[in-house]
């Protein structure tokens, strides 16, 4: 049995939350966290050694960077690691939806009770969250980001404003919009009702702290963490308290990630208010964690390698088309083939099915959708 699993991320730009934040993000509009389990070290290193002389890869750390103008030699590790049937799990993040996801829980719909954790309530959010991602101000991402820095009512309202002003004029689906304006009026009335302090704490999201006590609000590498650990969960059948993460260094966020990681364990102890397809959020007993300098880490590398191709191939697809030539879309189809219907591994997409669709992929909710009629939203 796979007892270790390696990570590594791209396009990390910390706490999205920024004062600046903008849909953008400097350039890196994604975050891509890879996890790959490997048994046997030794044949990867002797593989590796293989294709850096066959590409003529130069440098004794695999890097990412490095890769960049070699995409041949990310298919052929591709390849390697399906004849070896080591598991590859990957997050892909869209930061400008994840934040957009977050204003939906927080602001248009915030949890009121368990009901709210519905397959209807989830589809619901979900919809919502597409049409204000592909549809909504740029500006509101920032307005969310200054709420956040200040921690003031008049700045979070401006959040609510802003949505009802939007939502109230969009035409590109009046059902979907009105139901946008019609929950935000509600919570809005809710949030003024409440004291200035319980209000913003309302609309805002759950706050970490560094280890330099600094503020951290929106950290995709959380989620994402957590994510693969159901997804692996899944995939072993709950078996998974004797695998070890081995994931990069953070120097500022591995405490955060640390302390994520036993929360989902204790709050899902009490099993998860949602069946999914592809995790499971019920740790029957908890996986081993640590943090690694990928300088000495193999396994580390290789997932940089995977999580950088990820990254940059879906970006320069969907923004820079022009950019993307025939062999990296040979890569990118090996890449998905670590990708099965119905089961855990391959990537997992935190973007609008816009996205997903326009990257020629067939959207599949990680829940069962609800038979309901978008018009009732």
């Amino acid at each position: 049995m796979l007892e270790n699993f390696y990570l590594d991320e791209s396009g990390n730009t910390g706490d999205l939350c920024k004062v600046g934040a903008h849909p953008s993000f400097g350039g890196q509009r994604l975050f891509t966290l890879a996890c790959i389990g490997i048994d046997d070290l030794a044949a990867l290193g002797d593989e590796v050694d293989r294709l850096k002389a066959l590409h003529r890869l130069q440098g004794t750390e695999l890097k990412s960077t490095k890769t960049k103008s070699k995409p041949r030699f990310v298919s052929d590790l591709a390849r390697f690691l399906h004849d070896r049937d080591w598991p590859v799990f990957i997050e892909l993040v869209d930061k400008h939806y994840y934040v957009i996801m977050n204003i939906v829980e927080r602001i248009v719909v915030p949890y009121v009770s368990p009901a709210d954790l519905s397959r209807e309530s989830m589809f619901m959010k979900n919809v919502m969250a597409d049409y204000i991602a592909l549809h909504g101000p740029d500006e509101l991402v920032q307005l969310y980001a200054i709420a956040c820095q200040t921690q003031k009512r008049p700045d979070a309202r401006q959040v609510f404003k802003r949505l009802i002003h939007w939502s109230h004029r969009s035409q590109a689906d009046r059902e979907i919009a009105a139901g946008v304006e019609k929950f935000t009026r509600a919570s809005l009335k809710d949030f003024e009702k409440c004291h200035p302090h319980a209000a913003v704490k309302q609309a805002l999201p759950i706050l970490d702290r560094n280890k330099h006590d600094g503020l951290i609000w929106l950290l995709p590498n959380i989620s994402s963490f957590t994510s693969i650990y159901a997804r692996l969960n899944h995939y072993l059948k709950g078996q998974i308290g004797s695998i070890t993460f081995v994931h990069d260094e953070q120097a500022h966020f591995d405490d955060i990630i640390d302390a994520n990681k036993k929360l989902a364990e204790e709050v899902h102890a009490q099993g998860s208010g949602i069946k999914l397809r592809n995790a499971n959020y019920r740790f029957a007993s908890p996986a081993a964690l640590r943090f690694q300098n990928s300088k000495s880490s193999l396994g580390i590398q290789v997932a940089d390698v995977l999580a950088g191709f990820a990254s940059r191939y879906v970006y320069q697809k969907v923004w820079e088309p022009n950019s993307v030539a025939t062999e990296h879309d040979e890569v990118f189809a090996e890449i998905k083939k670590f990708t099965k219907n119905g089961g855990a591994t391959g990537i997992n997409y935190v973007a609008p099915e816009a996205l997903l669709r326009f990257l020629g992929l067939n959207p599949l909710s990680n829940f069962d959708p609800p038979r309901v009629d978008t018009r009732q939203i």
